[in-house]
């Protein structure tokens, strides 16, 4: 699995490609929390604004890969003991095939992620804080 990245403004965006299994998901899951963290120790309150996943070129969701997923929701939420106090950053899913959007919805994540059909929608709604 690849991950690019992209920077907008204060969000991150994420495109893994290729399958989120048991090989892949700790790479994916230190990407993930590299993300959400501070750009430097000093300065906890330098996180970024929002982080989106474009999912458009992820072929499979493992179970592996939803425990990275649902680690990094709960890093990301604001007041969490993880958090540090600090402010949280918003996780906004975008372009999620069929396929993993099921498997989302099935593990009950689908609720907890906000979603949209493309990156610049995903962006624009990540960026809100």
């Amino acid at each position: 699995m690849q991950i690019a990245e992209e920077a907008r403004g204060d969000v991150m965006i994420l495109r893994p490609v290729g399958p989120i299994d048991s090989a892949a998901a700790p790479r994916f899951e230190a990407r993930l929390f590299a993300a959400l963290a501070p750009a430097t120790p000093d300065e906890p309150e330098k996180v970024p604004g929002g982080l989106v996943l474009d999912l458009s070129a992820v072929t499979q969701l493992t179970p592996a890969g939803l425990r990275s997923l649902l680690l990094a929701v709960r890093q990301a939420r604001p007041g969490t003991a993880s958090a540090g106090g600090r402010k949280g950053v918003r996780i906004v899913l975008a372009a999620v095939p069929g396929p993993v959007r099921a498997v989302l919805e099935e593990a009950g994540l689908a609720v907890l992620l906000e979603s949209h059909g493309d990156l610049d929608a995903a962006v624009r709604a990540a960026s809100q804080h």
